[in-house]
Parts: C-alpha cells; structure tokens; sequence
C-alpha cells in the first residue's frame, strides 16, 4: 500500500511540475469574464514560459471569427499581444493555442463582454 501510495504521489508531483514548465498563462487582458465599458484595443497574454501562439481566435456570439493580423513567424515569448478591430457591444469568445520551446501543445478559451 505504501508503494502506491508514493507512485500515485511521484506521478501527481511530475504532472504538477510539467503543467507549470509548459508555460500556462499568467495573466490575460481582456480579464475572463470583464465587463469592457471602454473599447477593448487588444488581446494580451503572459505566459510563464515562452511559448508561440499557433492561433487566435475573438468570436462574437452567434457571429463569426473577428479578423486578426497574427504573426505566426515570431519568435516564443512570455508576452503575446494582438490588435482587436473596433468592437461591437457583444459577448466575445477568445481562443488561444501556443506551443512551448519543447514542442507541447497547449489550448484554452475565455470571455469577456464588450459595452
């Protein structure tokens, strides 16, 4: 029992470890779940690692995918940023996929609300 225990322990403590080394975002503008009064300019995001943005998409609900000038040949960097053509009052959907410097894929999604 002692031997599982500590395998299922070791195992928790590498997929901790490999979820923090392949760059999981730090920090996001527009904020998951803001409200924006003011015209949201840009999707911004920090990652703890460098990592390569692969895609972005901003949807609208009910619409489609705003178009995005994305730069797919930059180097990796911790800190992404993307220019948002003017806004229409909606709820918007971002869709981020980066790759790490090792090759990971990693994926996620967030919204936020446009006045």
């Amino acid at each position: 029992m002692k031997k599982q225990s500590f395998l299922l322990g070791s195992f928790a403590l590498v997929a901790s470890a490999n979820a923090f080394s392949h760059g999981m975002m730090s920090m996001m503008y527009p904020e998951d779940g803001a409200m924006m009064m003011s015209q949201a300019e840009r999707v911004e995001m920090h990652f703890k690692a460098p990592v390569k943005l692969v895609s972005l998409k901003v949807v609208p609900e009910g619409g489609a995918p705003l178009p995005l000038s994305i730069d797919r040949s930059a180097p990796a960097t911790e800190h992404i940023m993307v220019k948002l053509p003017q806004l229409t009052p909606n709820n918007y959907t971002v869709h981020w996929k980066t790759m790490g410097t090792d090759g990971h894929m990693m994926n996620g999604s967030y919204g936020f609300m446009q006045h």
